[in-house]
């Protein structure tokens, strides 16, 4: 992996446990069902067919803006679902992964406060 990489897989990793613990501070346990979302975008649509056809069990969300450099977003939900921070973490670093191996980037997620 690049430095340059693992330094972006690091920052959304911190602000990821940031987010874990604001949730805390709102009242989420680990029995509480949380929706995250997720967002990704590209300027290539193999990318977009790539990703989604990996991300199939998710309704996703795509976007495009422009017309002779099109840039895409694809936008999904993880479904409400019960998380620790530690699943949590483990989740966002497969889909900072799996983006990477489709040829998009990752560009967060977030969940809405219960």
């Amino acid at each position: 992996m690049s430095e340059e990489f693992e330094d972006y897989r690091m920052g959304h990793l911190v602000r990821t446990a940031e987010v874990w613990k604001q949730l805390i501070d709102l009242g989420v346990t680990e029995e509480s069902k949380l929706d995250f979302d997720f967002q990704f975008s590209t300027r290539d649509k193999k990318s977009v067919e790539a990703l989604k056809s990996e991300l199939a069990d998710y309704l996703l969300e795509v976007s495009s803006e422009g017309i002779f450099r099109k840039s895409y977003t694809i936008s999904g939900r993880s479904g409400p679902i019960t998380w620790s921070e530690e699943q949590l973490l483990k989740w966002v670093d497969y889909l900072i992964h799996l983006g990477r191996a489709a040829g998009c980037e990752f560009e967060g997620c977030g969940a809405s406060a219960p």
